[in-house]
């Protein structure tokens, strides 16, 4: 049985459970079944419905150190031999007190202070420059390392996808992540629909679960015919091999573009994403906007520089879409499941 913690919630988006729920499910098909533990009872609708159990330490999403001794007594409890925790609110002192009862294995995308776990997966673009084995090694923990894209959790329909890059570009895909708080949906529509292109092209928009801009994006562009809101999709691979141009924020998404080749430019929200979004940029591989926290306006003026370019270039899609695909094939999940039924 493997357990994992993680939350999901109108703060922190759904990324971190999201992810958790693909492992789990790669976990079922190799027989072996999961429970959630959550700090309280927000993301408990989205795990359900996935068909995976969870238990509620009612404990503070952003202060792990109060819920230490909940999570004790349902690890004494249940017998929990490994416990994958996915949260940015760790705390060494935290981790240190768990790991006395259970192995740890802790998905890293912060980088933040040496972690006291027993394996340690990151796998962004950036993680095998993060000289983890050296750092680790030298304050001597025996620390295990899962690291680089080719581990990155994406759900089976990402994997070995085939993909056909049109002539013509008329499709494009946008994605602001699970809660959107910038509204970054509406400041995208309202900077391409000034552009004289802007009936040429079908905009296909994801709006995340705990969106609170969904009535307000409705009200304002449900009534143009190539505007196509997404809620609650289930297929959105198919959206992403269909679509010739993507704009998104960071985090898994920007690996599933990958793995579906498709074209795409990248702004950033949150701190997390950053680097992710250096790197790519600098590996030719995603172009970077800007920050919508600190200049939205230019980074809206850039995407749409970056449409342009690549509505006008088929050579450069192609090159992109081959690059991404050779960088993120889809098969990490398989990789990294494998590991965590031997951990």
């Amino acid at each position: 049985m493997q357990y994992i913690r993680a939350d999901a919630n109108e703060w922190i988006g759904t990324g971190h459970v999201m992810r958790c729920l693909s492992i789990a499910k790669e976990l079922r098909s190799h027989q072996e079944e999961t429970v959630f533990l959550t700090a309280d009872s927000y993301s408990s609708e989205l795990i359900s419905e996935h068909g995976f159990p969870f238990v509620c330490l009612s404990s503070v999403w952003n202060d792990l150190e109060q819920e230490t001794e909940a999570m004790i007594q349902v690890i004494v409890k249940e017998k929990i031999s490994r416990l994958l925790i996915d949260s940015y609110f760790v705390t060494k002192a935290y981790l240190e007190t768990i790991g006395k009862y259970t192995k740890i294995i802790y998905i890293d995308d912060l980088n933040r202070f040496i972690y006291p776990v027993d394996f340690l997966v990151n796998y962004n673009f950036y993680a095998e420059d993060l000289r983890y084995p050296f750092r680790y090694r030298e304050v001597g923990l025996k620390t295990k390392f899962i690291l680089g894209s080719r581990y990155a959790p994406l759900r089976k329909e990402f994997s070995s996808v085939k993909r056909t890059i049109n002539r013509e570009a008329s499709k494009i895909l946008i994605s602001t992540g699970g809660t959107d708080q910038y509204n970054v949906a509406g400041m995208l529509l309202s900077v391409l629909s000034e552009q004289i292109w802007f009936e040429n092209y079908d905009y296909y928009i994801i709006v995340g679960k705990y969106n609170n801009n969904r009535e307000k994006l409705k009200l304002q562009w449900g009534h143009r015919n190539n505007v196509h809101f997404l809620y609650n999709i289930t297929n959105l691979a198919d959206y992403m091999k269909t679509c010739d141009i993507a704009i998104t924020a960071g985090g898994v998404t920007t690996y599933e573009l990958c793995a579906c080749g498709i074209p795409s430019i990248m702004y950033t929200l949150a701190d997390n994403q950053i680097d992710i979004a250096k790197t790519v940029s600098e590996r030719n591989l995603i172009p970077w906007a800007g920050d919508v926290r600190k200049e939205a306006g230019t980074c809206m003026e850039t995407v749409v520089r970056y449409v342009e370019l690549f509505s006008q270039n088929y050579s450069l899609r192609e090159r992109i879409c081959n690059d991404m695909q050779k960088t993120v094939d889809g098969n990490g999940i398989m990789r990294l499941a494998k590991i965590l039924l031997t951990a």
